[in-house]
């Protein structure tokens, strides 16, 4: 490193006066022949070297044609000084909240670098409001949104600050992203098209329905889940024309994925407006409007007739022991879906065993499990 590039920091906040003191010092002047030459009472002179009054621009103008040093030198000094108090008060206001900080997951966070990595606590806890852009744990957006949204799951451990850490990531990730104004009959029209997306690898059904949504005025985004965070998937409206839909790959499976999606789907044509919805690994026993969406994610991805069809052609197979892939490739092709689609839904009803997983594809996230 060149001395050159070496900055000094200054971490102690010097008030302007001590210069000021030593300076008149160094010349012999008093500070009442200088409250004389400046032709201002004693008393400020004395207020300004101890730190108790500011040094004005029009003061340091003044200072300027007493003592020869130019305004520009004080007004820095002051500008500094005020700078590095506020910074020292800032962190003892930051210091009172460390014991709320570590409640966040902020280790994992800095691994997936939705905050930079910090040693230091204080750090900590302001780069954790920056990324929740609140000066204020208890001002988290996500926090206020889902007061009552919890305590519906008991049997997947759940930490509300992870939870409302991979909420709030979903909405930075999207930060300029633009879309369309929210159009219900468009993103209808769209289903059998999304539908045929389950067929793709994430590689190429992750922009196609990036854009597909886009277009109809929802973002998407998927997030990698944390620990203690098990979310299947949230929407959200961002405004009154735009939505949001953020999904993860808990469990991996793609079929489990693709039926979140149209689970939020379900939301966000036939939900309010004004809901925040958080999925857990297992349905909210919020009634009516969970079963709503899942009512809408199963028959969207396969209609209720095609699947008495289906069930009615693989069950007798299934309890006599006999070939049923081949079926389930042959009605999977017939409606454009992927024949996994098939097989988690006849799992999911008791009509395959756990173990049919054949033709079930597993997701990976690129870098690290999920």
């Amino acid at each position: 490193m060149n001395k050159n590039d070496l900055i000094f920091k200054p971490s102690v906040a010097i008030a302007p006066g001590e210069t000021l003191f030593e300076l008149i010092n160094s010349l012999g002047i008093t500070q009442a022949e200088l409250s004389r030459r400046m032709n201002r009472p004693l008393k400020v002179v004395n207020e300004i070297i101890k730190g108790k009054s500011a040094i004005t621009p029009e003061t340091a103008l003044q200072l300027e044609q007493v003592l020869g040093k130019p305004a520009s030198f004080w007004n820095n000094l002051e500008a500094t000084y005020q700078g590095l108090r506020a910074r020292e008060y800032l962190r003892e206001q930051l210091s009172s909240l460390v014991n709320e900080a570590e409640k966040f997951p902020y280790t994992e966070m800095a691994g997936l670098n939705w905050v930079p990595r910090a040693s230091d606590e204080i750090d900590r806890v302001h780069n954790l409001l920056s990324f929740f852009s609140v000066t204020s744990f208890d001002n988290i957006v996500e926090k206020a949104a889902l007061k009552a949204a919890f305590d519906v799951s008991t049997k997947h451990k759940k930490d509300k600050p992870a939870i409302y850490a991979w909420l709030r990531q979903g909405v930075r990730q999207i930060e300029g992203f633009q879309t369309k104004d929210f159009d219900r009959s468009k993103l209808i029209s769209t289903l059998p098209e999304i539908k045929g997306l389950t067929k793709l690898s994430p590689e190429e059904f992750i922009p196609k329905l990036t854009s597909i949504l886009s277009d109809c005025g929802v973002a998407f985004v998927v997030v990698k889940s944390i620990t203690n965070a098990p979310v299947f998937g949230s929407t959200r409206w961002l405004a009154s024309n735009r939505a949001l839909i953020q999904l993860s790959i808990r469990l991996r499976w793609a079929d489990r994925f693709w039926f979140s999606l149209f689970h939020e789907l379900g939301h966000i044509l036939y939900g309010n407006k004004k809901d925040f919805n958080v999925d857990f690994l297992e349905n909210n026993p919020d009634g009516d409007i969970e079963e709503k969406a899942n009512s809408f994610a199963r028959d969207a991805l396969v209609s209720p007739e095609d699947y008495l069809k289906i069930v009615s052609v693989i069950a007798p197979r299934i309890r006599a022991k006999q070939p049923v892939y081949p079926l389930v490739n042959s009605f999977a092709q017939t409606l454009n879906i992927h024949p996994g689609i098939i097989v988690g839904r006849l799992q999911h009803d008791g009509i395959f065993p756990p173990t049919f997983n054949k033709l079930r594809d597993r997701l990976e996230w690129k870098g690290g499990e999920n």
